[in-house]
């Protein structure tokens, strides 16, 4: 007899998702520039996109005080959960 799941959301695995993140930049570490498969196409463009996230927020919206830039970082890197955490604090 198959046990139904618990919830019908499946959890979210931080750890699993970042091996799978490290398991494509070490990939693309290896890939030969001259490779045009679709596979090579698609890592490039993971890689693309990954990049995008994780390099600084563009000129307008960078803060001009420290409160700004401390925000949006907070925003960035840590999301609801953060000002969650920040307004259980007070």
């Amino acid at each position: 007899m198959q046990q139904r799941p618990r919830s019908p959301y499946t959890p979210v695995r931080w750890l699993h998702q970042l091996a799978v993140l490290l398991a494509q930049v070490s990939r693309a570490e290896r890939l030969n520039r001259a490779d045009d498969s679709l596979q090579a196409r698609r890592l490039r463009q993971r890689m693309a996109m990954a990049q995008r996230v994780l390099d600084p927020l563009p000129t307008p919206l960078v803060g001009s005080g420290w409160p700004e830039r401390w925000l949006w970082t907070a925003l960035r890197w840590g999301g609801p959960a953060l000002l969650l955490s920040l307004w259980l604090q007070r």
